[in-house]
């Protein structure tokens, strides 16, 4: 017999949520009167995927729709084997549809394999494309810095030449005009 998750027991009155995961009703109600504030929507105790606690009138259902609205909380039947139950043997046709569907499980898996080398490789080289774009970026701010401090370098020389002609030239004008007063 299964065992309920939450009180680790066998399943008593067995009820089974949206995810698939059955446990004992009494212990499902307990957990979710244990949660405050009480709302619709409650975790599953295994799992963590919400599914709702709020009742559905089925009157109040459209019978074209009615076959496709399950309540959150489903109650279970379980049939007991036990050992006076002979267990019927698989027929071919069962075996095959397992062998088939085993096959179809592996060739999902690889092609799963390759999509993820795949997806791994195009990552690596879009990282290695950022990398570079953050490369040419720096190096660009380091260039366009280097630019300007030669250009503020050229600019003082310029003005630094600018200031030595004028005394040059302002030198040889008094020169001139010396030479004129003593002739």
């Amino acid at each position: 017999m299964p065992t309920c998750n939450i009180c680790i027991d066998e399943l008593s009155g067995p009820v089974a949520l949206p995810c698939g995961h059955v446990f004992c009703g009494t212990c499902l109600i307990r957990t979710i009167n244990s949660i405050k504030p009480t709302t619709s929507m409650q975790p599953c105790p295994t799992c963590r995927s919400l599914y709702s606690i709020a009742y559905i009138d089925p009157s109040a259902i459209p019978d074209s729709i009615r076959p496709h609205v399950t309540p959150g909380i489903r109650k279970l039947f379980l049939e007991e084997s036990g050992p006076s139950s002979p267990t019927p043997s698989p027929t071919p046709a069962a075996v095959s549809e397992c062998e088939r569907l085993s096959a179809e499980n592996k060739n999902l898996r690889v092609n799963c394999a390759v999509w993820k080398r795949r997806a791994e490789f195009h990552a690596a080289a879009t990282l290695g494309l950022l990398n570079l774009a953050r490369m040419g970026r720096d190096y660009n701010k380091q260039l366009k810095a280097e630019k300007d401090e030669l250009q503020r370098e050229c600019n003082m020389l310029k003005r630094k030449l600018g200031a030595e002609e004028f005394v040059i030239f302002f030198g040889i004008v008094q020169a001139e005009a010396d030479l004129r007063v003593f002739f």
